[in-house]
């Protein structure tokens, strides 16, 4: 399709209609029946200086047109580290997908909670409800930048079966920890007890990231535990297990002198409902670890 197209346009009329009627590459490429991809391609071709989004943006607002196609995101999000970018870091290395073709996916039943990872990455893109599954809603991008940082950082295209910990700067390992309990932990009660105390676990497909877990856990103030190996229909399910005390202690890891709002209600919820005077109990579990 490239190739007819430059039968078509030549490459006087293309620099004319992109650099000097500043024409964006959908307008061109409905002029000539082609696709977005065959323009861009020619134009990368030609070493046409590529509009930034919000310059081509900027020029479809002058002539009354919107463009649909892209929308803005922080393309240096993973570069730099801070308590937001360390959570998204944690929660997407859990409970986020990246394709082959570098499309980044995080679908999970809290659409609060994308909406707040979709502020704090300055991103435009609309959140969906997943095909595949009603209850659950899709946060997806695809920026080379961010899939080459997080590459850098260990997480790759089908990482579930051997992702790596990533390294962590001690300042934003308790974030990280709680991206990582709301991408794959979970809170909940004992039943079979009088007084249904406290449970949390959390629960990997790799071995070597929850042996790393484990031990920054420790690290962390709580104490060592067992990991479970558990047969699964695709290999072998990993867990660490923490009764009422000691979910006391992860919960002040986790929430205790936060600095954000990034982390699923729900489970914060549950985690106070379950300890004795819930309502105090922030002042109540103070953190000890070294980070």
């Amino acid at each position: 399709m490239a190739k007819d197209l430059r039968t078509r346009l030549q490459r006087a009329e293309l620099r004319r209609l992109y650099l000097v009627e500043k024409r964006s590459l959908e307008d061109i490429a409905r002029l000539y029946g082609v696709s977005r991809v065959a323009v861009w391609k020619y134009c990368k071709d030609e070493n046409l200086t590529r509009r930034g989004r919000s310059e081509a943006r900027l020029e479809a607002q002058k002539k009354g047109k919107v463009e649909q196609r892209f929308f803005d995101i922080n393309d240096n999000f993973f570069a730099n580290w801070s308590p937001e970018m360390a959570y998204v870091l944690g929660l997407i290395t859990t409970d986020g997908c990246i394709s082959r073709s570098g499309t980044i996916s995080l679908c999970i039943n809290d659409k609060d909670l994308l909406e707040k990872v979709r502020l704090v990455m300055e991103s435009e893109h609309k959140i969906c409800r997943a095909k595949h599954q009603e209850r659950l809603y899709c946060f997806r991008f695809a920026r080379p930048r961010l899939v080459k940082d997080l590459a850098g950082l260990g997480i790759l295209p089908g990482k579930s079966l051997n992702v790596k910990f990533p390294t962590v700067p001690d300042a934003f390992i308790r974030d990280f920890v709680r991206g990582v309990f709301d991408g794959d932990g979970s809170v909940f009660f004992d039943n079979r007890s009088k007084n249904c105390p406290v449970r949390t676990k959390f629960v990997s497909s790799s071995k070597e990231f929850i042996d790393r877990l484990e031990l920054t856990l420790r690290e962390c103030g709580l104490p060592e535990r067992k990991i479970y190996g558990q047969p699964t229909k695709n290999g072998t399910s990993y867990m660490i297990k923490y009764g009422h005390k000691d979910s006391e202690r992860l919960f002040a890891v986790m929430y205790g002198d936060r600095k954000n709002s990034m982390f699923i209600g729900r489970k914060y919820d549950k985690f106070r409902e379950g300890f004795k005077n819930g309502e105090t109990i922030s002042d109540n579990v103070k953190y000890s670890g070294r980070f």
